[in-house]
């Protein structure tokens, strides 16, 4: 039996969960330092703000997996520190689907793997889910089932092209009403222009999104926006729509 979805604002691109750390960094090795500095001090946030930043300018690296691997997995640990298993599995997630398989990637394997708690992200389609943007900046997904046993999903669209300098941008919203069952959703009452869709499947704990790409589609986002890829829950708990 098909069932309503209620989905407001759905999926934001390029949402800005990165921040720019307290002191400047300007290299992997000195980000690196200032990162371990302030994990070895108990200053947590700090420490994710400086291996944030080590991980953009690895990214920037010619052959730079092994920097890579470093600054992800100096955000596991700091996120497992900060109470967050979520995301700890979140940037554990990039290093696999690179193919790292250092010894610190394999020994935070162990470490998510105890500290997440799967049944719990697995017992509903609500919950906060994540999408990898690049420098160290997600887009995100926050579905609240209400009291009716609709689903909404809120969140800005954003875009994090200078997140260092000025935070992401805001860019605009997509609103609508997923119909579906089971694990499939079609986003519908979303004024997409004709010829254009957006869907949604719930697999596991994760979620995948597909849409019809063609510039009248992305009319929400702008050019180059797209809400398509694949999101990772990362808790059962919805972040707040901000306003």
């Amino acid at each position: 039996m098909t069932r309503p979805v209620i989905c407001l604002a759905l999926l934001p691109l390029l949402a800005g969960l990165a921040h720019a750390a307290p002191q400047a960094c300007d290299s992997v090795s000195l980000c690196n330092a200032a990162g371990t500095a302030a994990y070895q001090a108990g200053r947590y946030t700090d420490a994710a703000e400086a291996f944030e930043r080590q991980l953009r300018r690895a990214e920037q690296e010619q052959d730079s997996s092994a920097a890579r691997e470093l600054a992800l997995n100096n955000l596991v640990v700091t996120s497992l520190r900060l109470g967050q298993p979520g995301q700890a599995r979140a940037w554990l997630s990039l290093a696999l689907a690179d193919g790292m398989q250092g010894a610190a990637t394999r020994n935070n394997l162990r470490s998510v793997a105890a500290a997440v708690d799967y049944p719990k992200l697995a017992a509903s389609l609500e919950g906060r889910y994540l999408r990898y943007a690049g420098a160290a900046v997600w887009s995100s997904l926050d579905i609240t089932r209400e009291a009716d046993g609709s689903y909404r999903a809120n969140s800005p669209l954003r875009a994090g092209g200078k997140v260092e300098e000025y935070g992401p941008a805001a860019i605009g919203n997509l609103q609508g009403v997923l119909q579906g069952d089971k694990a499939y959703f079609q986003l519908t009452a979303a004024e997409l222009p004709t010829g254009c869709s957006v869907a949604l499947l719930h697999e596991g704990l994760d979620i995948q999104v597909l849409e019809v790409i063609d510039p009248n589609c992305q009319a929400y986002g702008g050019f180059g926006i797209s809400v398509a890829g694949g999101y990772l829950k990362v808790s059962a708990e919805p972040q707040p729509q901000m306003r």
